[in-house]
């Protein structure tokens, strides 16, 4: 089995492993399974009124320009000293009083922010003691908790909101992603992770628990080593409230209710642009990367993101990132493979994490935008991106930390 691990561009991968059927892994020794998959049962997925995207219909446009559908940008510079630093953003909270920051591989680092941007604290640190993780891999944070996962000891690790150790505990499966309805109710995200160990979610992609971890449901039945999978942070995740979850390659979007119904949310549709699905089997990996560059299929391993009404979804097609808009109400879209931000240019209309509202989340580096000015003289400068983004550009320096920018969408 391939699993990737996605950054920016969706068809570039850090790395790839291939396992066949083995043993449990040791951890799980000791793991009974009749006491945690007593009476399993099959998620219900209900029908319902399903918005179906035609990709075909789209506008189909040289050039997206940000202002036909953004009405605002707003931007949050973070805190510059050594401990607030991060390498890159995998998941962004937003609450009331604070902001936190998932930066799973580079700091390997959970930050808390106030909504000025100012540093309040680690939630954890990265290590081998109780209170520390070797991988921050998701989190939720709740009205006094923040719950972290850490994959590679499958452990759920507790802190308060500001960052103190109350206690863990650990998991007997492993997963990917993880989201929290109540106390006693947990929904997990597997795919393709080893949980041979539990033969009723061996082959399941995402099951249900209390809060012992007894294994109510499961549902989207996936074999096991079968099929080649993007493993990315838009499988599973929480847009304004709502928990969604896609299949690697699907259009179906699939929202999840707390009493574990699945309801498809909308759709997708590519036409005869979809991949086939023997593509996806994992002994066709050959002809699956031949045809990623020669064929004239839409390959869709799932960055997408759900505003209040716009869906945000990219896709690629002869090695071209596709970045597409779509409002739900009016029923209209918009696709390019060029996207010029004309509301503020200096900010790309790229890395997008998360959502807040009628807002997509995303945030750029300083250091890029600061190398960009150097090449122009003052006057040049201010030509190209206008005066108010010239004098934004200003205040950045090479070493500064990230900047996060909302783009607000136009309720048109």
């Amino acid at each position: 089995m391939r699993y990737f691990i996605l950054y920016i561009f969706f068809l570039s991968a850090l790395g790839s492993c291939k396992t066949d059927k083995v043993k449990p892994l040791s951890i799980f020794s000791d793991v009974v399974p009749e006491k945690i998959e007593r009476d399993v049962r099959d998620m219900p997925v209900k029908g319902s009124a399903v918005d179906t995207i035609v990709v075909a219909d789209c506008d189909l446009k040289e050039r997206l320009h940000v202002s036909s559908w953004v009405d605002s940008i707003t931007y949050l510079s973070l805190d510059n000293r050594e401990k607030a630093l991060l390498g890159a953003i995998n998941k962004v909270v937003c609450r009331k009083d604070a902001i936190y920051l998932l930066d799973r591989y580079k700091s390997k680092s959970i930050k808390k922010f106030s909504m000025e941007g100012k540093f309040l604290t680690n939630i954890g640190t990265f290590g081998e003691a109780p209170e520390e993780y070797a991988e921050p891999t998701d989190f939720v944070v709740t009205d006094s908790l923040v719950i972290v996962y850490d994959q590679f000891t499958s452990r759920f690790i507790y802190y308060t909101l500001n960052g103190k150790y109350l206690r863990s505990c650990r998991l007997p499966f492993l997963c990917l992603r993880f989201h929290r309805f109540s106390e006693d109710n947990f929904v997990f995200c597997t795919l393709d992770a080893d949980n041979q160990h539990l033969a009723s979610i061996e082959d399941y992609s995402i099951f249900r628990t209390d809060s012992l971890f007894v294994i109510k449901e499961r549902g989207f039945y996936r074999e096991r080593g079968k099929y080649s999978s993007i493993i990315s942070d838009y499988n599973f995740s929480e847009l304004n409230g709502r928990l969604y979850y896609h299949s690697p390659y699907s259009g179906r979007i699939y929202e999840i209710d707390d009493d574990g119904t699945c309801r498809l949310a909308f759709f997708l549709d590519f036409g005869d642009r979809q991949v086939p699905e023997n593509l996806l089997l994992d002994k066709n990996w050959n002809e699956y990367k031949q045809a990623s560059s020669s064929s004239g299929y839409y390959f869709f391993p799932g960055k997408y993101l759900l505003t209040d009404d716009v869906v945000y979804f990219a896709y690629a097609n002869h090695h071209k990132e596709y970045q597409c808009l779509y409002s739900l109400r009016r029923k209209e879209g918009i696709r390019s493979s060029v996207v010029r931000n004309d509301v503020l240019s200096i900010f790309p209309f790229s890395n997008l994490v998360g959502v807040e509202g009628h807002a997509l989340i995303g945030y750029v580096y300083p250091n890029d935008i600061v190398v960009a000015r150097e090449h122009y003289d003052a006057v040049q400068w201010t030509e190209l991106v206008g005066e108010k983004a010239a004098d934004i550009a200003k205040q950045f320096n090479e070493e500064d930390n990230m900047v996060l920018l909302w783009f607000h969408m136009k309720e048109k």
